[in-house]
């Protein structure tokens, strides 16, 4: 069970999961941007039409940045203790996963 001064430190799940969701579309879009960069540099090589694997590098790489960026900036403005876990691909530790963390480790 939570205690209710804990509770307040808790995010609630409804308010983590998009920001979760947020900073894995910034990752898996980062990496992406990696591949289409790798792409830009053999086209370059080999004479291919270069213009739109630079395009959709940047774009990538702009998004991604914006997405990571965003979910790290959405953090403060929530309401939570401040915590080294302050991640963008998992910000906060939510009420559920705290209640199922105490109900296997009941002994700790």
């Amino acid at each position: 069970m939570t205690t209710p001064e804990r509770d307040s430190d808790l995010l609630d799940g409804r308010a983590v999961r998009p920001l979760k969701a947020i900073g894995m579309i910034g990752y898996v879009l980062l990496l992406v941007a990696i591949a289409l960069i790798a792409v830009a540099v053999v086209a370059a090589t080999a004479d291919w039409a270069l213009t739109p694997w630079v395009t959709a590098a940047i774009v990538c790489t702009v998004v991604a940045v914006g997405f990571l960026a965003g979910s790290r900036v959405a953090l403060p403005s929530r309401p939570g203790h401040d915590r080294a876990e302050h991640d963008p691909l998992i910000p906060e530790v939510t009420a559920e996963e705290a209640d199922d963390y105490e109900r296997r480790h009941r002994n700790t």
